[in-house]
């Protein structure tokens, strides 16, 4: 038996119910819902139930109508399933539009510069295309999964922050870490540990020379790097993660200080060596008391240490002249801004020569240069 109605599963309106497309095909076929109910075994009050779309297709009825239509079982089943999605999305989206109240907590600013959302969007449009993007079926949902792990984040507690940009930058460090780690290795504690010196020696390069190599030199040791520019509120340096099995860095070019950027890299370096299972996020401000916490006073430690070995530090504090600290620098073999940000540290002196060796800089706006 040929069908003479029956569309092509790419040309089905998924808004159709399944029993009207059945109809169509009974129409097309010359068969009342009596024939069929004759030829199927199926009671003409079920046929009717499902044609007016008070019944769904059930997988039994489905191969009856395949038996009968020569339809396949698998086609009826698709076309209910894809309709009943489709209802079910509308009746989801019925429930967007009393979500302004969650929605205006985010940054809309930002969250239409990078391309999240649109400055016309309807409520129930940036409502849906937020619970999308965070990927979390409510605002409760997201309160679970992206605002409570923030109570343990390390900041400093003098600065005001916002936990709904705080989620929107992390959402977009993981994002953009995806893309890095598709191509990334096992991650190899070793390999890390190795990487520290060439990435210490690659901050005499120009910034985004810098960077890429740092990300490829971390990459080869199965970490993700990825720079996120600074959503405002946030206060956020860096933070260290796993993302799809694989430790994960990100950055921001807060403060615009170069020293402050690779301090904050070899930081969040040190979190992934020192503290593999550490579940928490960490937010470097640089000016934060991490003294109180030994994993944040520890990762410092590292950073001093992987950018200014500890036989220079005593010689750092009491240097007097910038020539002192570039000569420190060339036999370091890092950037003189970096042993100049570790004088004003240890010597608590940030102005004077010294102070104008640390370079300011945002990655951001090098890659826009360079490009």
């Amino acid at each position: 038996m040929t069908s003479t109605y029956f569309p092509t599963e790419h040309n089905v309106d998924w808004a159709t119910a399944p029993g009207s497309v059945l109809q169509r095909e009974l129409d097309a076929r010359g068969i009342s819902q009596a024939q069929l109910a004759a030829r199927s075994g199926l009671s003409t009050k079920h046929i009717n139930l499902v044609i007016k779309g008070h019944a769904a297709i059930s997988a039994d009825v489905a191969v009856t109508l395949e038996q009968v239509l020569e339809v396949p079982a698998e086609t009826w089943l698709r076309i209910e399933a894809k309709h009943q999605a489709h209802h079910a999305r509308l009746a989801r989206d019925l429930t967007l539009d009393h979500l302004a109240e969650w929605v205006s907590e985010f940054p809309m600013t930002d969250l239409v510069e990078r391309s999240i959302v649109a400055r016309d969007d309807t409520i129930a449009t940036i409502a849906k295309k937020l619970l999308r993007f965070f990927g979390v079926a409510s605002p409760a949902a997201f309160t679970k999964t992206w605002l409570e792990p923030q109570a343990s984040y390390k900041r400093a507690q003098k600065f005001t922050i916002d936990r709904y940009a705080i989620a929107v930058w992390l959402r977009l460090s993981e994002v953009e870490a995806t893309k890095v780690v598709a191509t990334a290795p096992q991650y190899d504690p070793r390999a890390l540990e190795a990487a520290v010196k060439p990435i210490a020696n690659a901050t005499i390069k120009p910034l985004l020379a810098a960077f890429e190599e740092a990300q490829r030199i971390l990459l080869s040791a199965g970490v993700a790097l990825v720079y996120v520019p600074e959503i405002k509120a946030t206060r956020i340096n860096g933070v260290s993660r796993w993302v799809q099995g694989h430790p994960t860095i990100a950055l921001t070019s807060r403060y615009r200080y170069l020293d402050v950027f690779w301090f904050t890299l070899m930081h969040e370096i040190g979190h992934v060596l020192l503290h593999p299972k550490r579940g928490t996020y960490v937010d470097y401000t640089g000016k934060a008391d991490d003294d109180a916490d030994s994993q944040e006073a520890a990762a410092n430690t590292f950073a001093e240490s992987a950018l200014l070995p500890r036989e220079y530090r005593a010689q750092v504090a009491s240097a007097t002249t910038a020539e002192t600290i570039i000569q420190i620098a060339a036999s370091v073999g890092v950037d003189p801004g970096i042993i100049a940000g570790q004088h004003g540290h240890l010597a608590g002196k940030w102005n004077g020569p010294i102070g104008r060796l640390r370079v300011r800089g945002d990655l951001e706006d090098a890659a826009r240069v360079t490009n």
